[in-house]
């Protein structure tokens, strides 16, 4: 007798496949997969932090152990082997350790951008602290009342002479630049080379602009003891060439070797003030407000540390193109 259950098959009919084969699973969507081009959270976050607590260290540091130089250049102290033979005495060796520490902390802080470029990025909001001391010129003295010793010695670097009123912003703006070469990892090559010629003149201009708001900021410090505040003028010029100067940094993003002739340049400047007989030969111009401003930035630990940014940055963001390049084309390749 034949059966009637319709789950039974038929005499010569073959069985069902659905029921015979096992389910498959959905097959995925083709197509390449995303190209990562930002860092992870927790990468964002270390880098934030770290960057936010070192380089404030780094720069007071740096400015501490260049203060011998910039008494013996300003005072004319002696010959440079006489600053030499101090710097490695007992007395004197604490500032050259202070001055290779902090050195060595700003390249750390630039290391950082390989994990993220949060951690630079984050530099920016440090720019503010210099920038207050030309609105309220009386900040340091108050701290200097209210912190203890110590604490007021680690903070005096963030008001010293326009140090950090250079480095704070040229820091921040070469985040910015790892954020658009993680983006953009093959810049145009006409791109890349008007910034090689136009980002040295625009640090320049902003430079200068910035070093003659900190300039007309002292002497009005100087006449009125504090009690006036800046002139607006001179204010407004500084944070303008604050702004040029950051936003300069930031479009090396799209010419890597940009950095590299103010670099040479800032540290060829530092290394040669300190040449014998060299102050007593140079133009006037270098005795006026902007130019004994900016000698004193440079002898003060800027000069070394702006260079020494500036080429540890390239570094970095050759580094992190490259990476870009090679997941972009594993991508493509899937």
């Amino acid at each position: 007798m034949m059966s009637t259950d319709p789950s039974t098959p038929s005499p010569g009919q073959p069985p069902s496949t659905a029921e015979t084969s096992p389910a498959r699973a959905p097959e995925p969507a083709s197509g390449p997969l995303p190209v990562r081009t930002g860092s992870g959270a927790i990468a964002r976050l270390l880098t934030v932090v770290y960057a936010l607590i070192v380089t404030p260290v780094a720069a007071s540091l740096v400015v501490y152990g260049a203060t011998p130089w910039q008494q013996h250049l300003l005072m004319r102290l002696g010959a440079l082997d006489e600053l030499l033979s101090y710097l490695f005495s007992p007395n004197g060796l604490p500032t050259l350790l202070a001055l290779v520490g902090g050195l060595l902390l700003l390249a750390s802080v630039v290391a950082t951008g390989l994990a993220s470029s949060a951690g630079l990025l984050s530099v920016s909001l440090l720019t503010l602290f210099p920038l207050s001391q030309l609105v309220w010129p009386r900040l340091p003295v108050l701290l200097h009342e209210r912190l203890p010793e110590c604490l007021y010695q680690a903070a005096f670097g963030l008001f010293s002479q326009g140090v950090t009123l250079l480095l704070f912003p040229v820091m921040g703006g070469l985040g910015l630049a790892l954020v658009i070469a993680r983006r953009r990892p093959r810049p145009p090559l006409a791109l890349s080379l008007a910034g090689v010629a136009l980002v040295p003149l625009v640090m320049l201009a902003a430079t200068l602009m910035a070093m003659n708001g900190l300039a007309v900021a002292s002497i009005s410090y100087a006449r009125t003891f504090g009690m006036e505040g800046t002139p607006p003028l001179a204010t407004i010029t500084a944070v303008i060439g604050v702004v040029l100067l950051w936003l300069a940094c930031a479009a090396t993003g799209a010419s890597p070797y940009a950095q590299i002739l103010p670099a040479l340049v800032t540290l060829a400047a530092t290394a040669v003030l300190f040449i014998p007989g060299l102050l007593l030969m140079l133009p006037s111009v270098f005795y006026g407000q902007i130019g004994g401003t900016w000698m004193s930035v440079l002898v003060l630990g800027g000069g070394a540390a702006l260079g020494l940014v500036l080429l540890a940055h390239t570094a970095v963001q050759l580094a992190v193109s490259s990476r870009a390049r090679r997941r972009a084309r594993a991508a493509s390749a899937l």
